[in-house]
């Protein structure tokens, strides 16, 4: 998430929903909702630089660099395979951020909460193996870019929390017939049931949405050859209220998705049967490993990187 706003709703909410501790196994496709992942393991891959380290997101570059953003020191680094850390970028309040069209790095930046009475926010793009990287302007006119993904064509789709998702089509223009179609949809469609959406990731023809806040913890997915037919995934807090953050594909069936209460959640998608993995502190996103697919590693709001192992 990303923004004092909804880190004041988040203080409301935490309190009563930590009272209940959701827990949400060996198959997930299997799995019940409510029940603790089997066999994963959580450890501590990097601590934060420093006190403001927040860690807002985070992705592998083709050359297997981790990329992560760190929302409040304005930058986004790159680690390489060793830990080290090889550079650090600025960018203005970063967000996502994904490899593109042509293998470049794409970084939404103005990820604070506007309301929508600003568009000041931009997706900039980097060379991410230059040694030194220039960040660039790819798109503009956005309130709050927090989310980010590519689908198989180039095209862009910025989840902006303020204004919804906007799709991008390659070389930066905004497509706004998609985009009024989604956002039209994210209005009326009765599969929504929060506010501010978060995190993206598109598998095959659907584009997969987490909300900031929701009265589920909802997870639709967006048919990216027809944004106005929204439907309900998983709701992967019920009955609770649940508070989301990013989200990820392990598979062409399974998402894993962030709580900023503190858990990773598994989902299969067909079926939304899912469970959950207790990380200990407020969860941000998630990247896999290029050479892993069940090696995880997760950003946290408290700037800590965790490297998270998926049982087989």
């Amino acid at each position: 998430m990303g923004d004092s706003g909804f880190r004041f709703l988040r203080a409301l909410l935490v309190p009563a929903l930590a009272a209940l501790a959701i827990v949400s196994v060996g198959s997930v496709a299997d799995a019940a909702p409510g029940t603790r992942c089997a066999g994963a393991t959580v450890t501590t891959r990097t601590a934060s630089p420093s006190p403001t380290g927040w860690a807002e997101n985070l992705t592998f570059d083709p050359s297997g660099n981790l990329w992560v953003s760190r929302l409040y020191e304005n930058s986004v680094e790159r680690y390489d395979r060793s830990g080290r850390r090889t550079a650090t970028v600025p960018v203005w309040a970063p967000g996502a951020l994904r490899v593109g069209p042509g293998g470049d790095l794409y970084v939404n930046s103005g990820d604070q909460l506007s309301f929508g009475t600003e568009r000041n926010g931009v997706v900039v793009k980097l060379d991410p193996l230059a040694a030194q990287p220039n960040p660039t302007v790819y798109a503009r006119g956005f309130a709050m870019p927090n989310g980010l993904a590519f689908d198989a064509d180039g095209f862009g789709y910025v989840v902006d929390s303020s204004l919804g998702v906007v799709r991008v089509a390659p070389g930066g223009a905004i497509d706004r017939r998609w985009t009024d179609r989604a956002r039209a949809a994210l209005a009326t469609s009765p599969a929504v049931n929060g506010i501010s959406p978060n995190g993206a990731v598109v598998i095959g023809n659907d584009l997969y949405l987490t909300f900031t806040a929701s009265r589920t913890g909802r997870v639709v997915a967006v048919p990216l050859d027809d944004p106005g037919s929204m439907r309900v995934v998983a709701d992967l807090t019920a009955p609770l209220p649940g508070l989301l953050d990013d989200l990820t594909a392990l598979d062409p069936h399974t998402i894993a998705v962030t709580s900023t209460l503190g858990s990773l959640i598994l989902v299969y998608v067909r079926t939304g049967a899912h469970c959950s993995i207790a990380l200990g502190r407020p969860a941000t996103a998630i990247a896999v490993q290029p050479t892993d697919s069940r090696a995880l590693v997760v950003a946290s709001e408290s700037g800590d990187l965790l490297d998270v192992r998926l049982a087989k």
